[in-house]
Parts: structure tokens; C-alpha cells; sequence
């Protein structure tokens, strides 16, 4: 695991959540827990820091989760199934995702075509100032840097970013313009649930107002679920507000059938064998 004693001592010496201007030390840990349920492959955040390295840490943990599950996937599949998926039952179905250890109950649609994540960071301060120089020499002290694209010296743009990066599955403003920030990236998130948080959303009635008026504006559409985690005790810094983008999403029970995933299973070996 990453998250562990040197890393927390590198993160806190560096990039001090426990600031006015940061209050972050929280964000930090939810931020990593939702970036490790929800596997993303590309995150935006704007605004740099505290939360940067969390973020990163839990891509590279993905990273290498999605490695080992691989490995272990393809061994239990040959164990309990083999080649023949035409004497497929339903004892050896059930036999097969029970199995594996950390592959348990793993969805080979997952694995397929997977690429290694991506964290674009879009900083308003110039490359030339102190802070960023100091996110970017933390971020190589961790050992981070293949998962980071940093991007100092801009606004909250959609077009800083490459094709590739489309769809977002994670979008964090710890910055300011919020509703820019929503204007830019809502229709760029991924409608299967991508996921967008705003920090400090209940200590500044601007920016209530304007979380306010984006949850007014999407009612009609119907296409948000929201939700607004407090930090009752402070003052300032001291919450969240998560948008989720539901437009084409779908519950896994609808769209995960036995079916589908055993020919997402025959597809995931059959890739093995081609480039054995």
C-alpha cells in the first residue's frame, strides 16, 4: 500500500493540509477511498496540493491492482473453466467467480483494452512559482510521476486537455470558479456515473448559491444524483458537495449478465492467446 508512514510524513511535510487556505487533510483520504471504488481512468482536478498526491497514490494502486487481477483472472478461468467455454455450467460458473482470491467476483469486461490512468492537474499559478515547483518535486520524491499531467499557468479549460482524456470519471475543483469549472467539464464527465466535487461548498454563501443553482439547473434533466458531506467542526474548508452524472448510467444487475460476461471472459483469454 502506498498510504503508508513515509508517504504520510512526505505529504504533510510538503504540502501542509492544516492551512487556511488548504483544510484538506479529510478530502484527502475520501478523495483516494472514491478513486479506488471508482477506478478511473482520467481524473481532472483544479486546483494542486494535499489531494494531488492522495489521488495519484490511489491510480498507482489501481494500476497495480488492475496487473495482478489480470494475472489472477486468467489463472482461475484456465483452473476452472479452461479453453472450452461450450461445457460452461452453472457449477463451474459459480465455482469460477468464487475463485481467484482478489480476482473474487471480478468482472472481465474490466480488463479489457485498459490503459494506464491519468490525473490532468490545472493549476492557475506559472510553472515559475514556488508552489508548483514544490507539488512537482513531491510528486517525483513519491515516485508518482507517470500517472501525473501537470498543467500550471491555466484555467479551468477543457481544452487544455487531449482527446484521449475524454470521458472524465473524476472531476475535483479545490480551486474557485465553480461555476465555470461545472460549465466545462458536466458535459465532458462520464454519463455512466462519472462523479464531480466541489470543496467548501457550505462555508461561503457565493459558493452555496452557485452549487444551488447548478442543482436547479440539472432537476429538469434529471440526469444528478447530489449530495453535501459537512465537517461540523470548522469553520471554513469544511465540506463537500458530490455531483453524479447519471445520463446513460445503468445498475450492474441490467447490464451485467451471465451472457455478457462470459463473452467479455472469452474475449479477455482469447486476447492472452493472440499475444502469447
Amino acid at each position: 500500500m502506498i498510504l503508508d508512514r513515509q508517504f504520510l510524513k512526505i505529504a504533510n511535510t510538503s504540502l501542509d493540509p492544516f492551512v487556511g487556505n488548504s483544510g484538506t487533510e479529510n478530502m484527502a483520504c475520501l478523495l483516494y477511498s472514491m478513486a479506488r471504488m471508482l477506478r478511473p481512468k482520467t481524473v481532472v482536478e483544479y486546483g494542486s496540493g494535499y489531494t494531488t498526491l492522495f489521488l495519484l497514490a490511489a491510480l498507482a494502486e489501481n494500476a497495480s491492482d488492475v496487473v495482478e487481477e489480470s494475472f489472477l483472472l486468467r489463472a482461475k478461468t484456465e483452473k476452472t473453466i479452461g479453453s472450452d467455454f461450450t461445457k460452461l455450467s452453472r457449477t463451474t460458473a459459480a465455482e469460477w467467480v468464487e475463485a481467484g482470491g482478489k480476482a473474487c467476483g471480478v468482472d472481465p469486461g474490466f480488463y479489457l483494452n485498459r490503459c494506464s490512468p491519468r490525473l490532468y492537474s490545472i493549476e492557475q499559478l506559472p510553472s515559475s512559482h514556488e508552489y508548483p515547483i514544490r507539488v512537482s518535486k513531491t510528486v517525483a520524491e513519491l515516485n508518482l510521476e507517470q500517472y501525473f499531467v501537470y498543467l500550471p499557468g491555466r484555467q479551468a479549460s477543457a481544452d487544455t486537455l487531449p482527446a484521449q482524456a475524454f470521458p472524465v470519471d473524476l472531476a475535483w475543483n479545490d480551486d474557485e470558479h465553480y461555476m465555470e469549472f461545472f460549465d466545462e467539464f458536466w458535459e465532458r464527465l462520464n454519463p455512466e456515473g462519472g462523479l464531480m466535487i466541489f470543496h467548501n461548498t457550505v462555508s461561503s454563501e457565493p459558493f452555496w448559491k452557485i452549487i444551488s443553482s447548478i442543482k436547479a439547473r440539472r432537476l429538469e434533466a434529471g440526469d444528478m444524483e447530489i449530495m453535501t458531506l459537512p465537517e461540523p467542526h470548522k469553520l471554513n474548508q469544511n465540506s463537500c458537495t458530490v455531483l453524479r452524472r447519471m445520463g446513460n448510467y445503468r445498475p450492474s444487475f441490467e447490464t451485467k449478465t451471465p451472457d455478457r460476461v462470459f463473452d467479455d471472459l472469452n474475449r479477455f483469454m482469447r486476447n492472452k492467446a493472440e499475444k502469447s
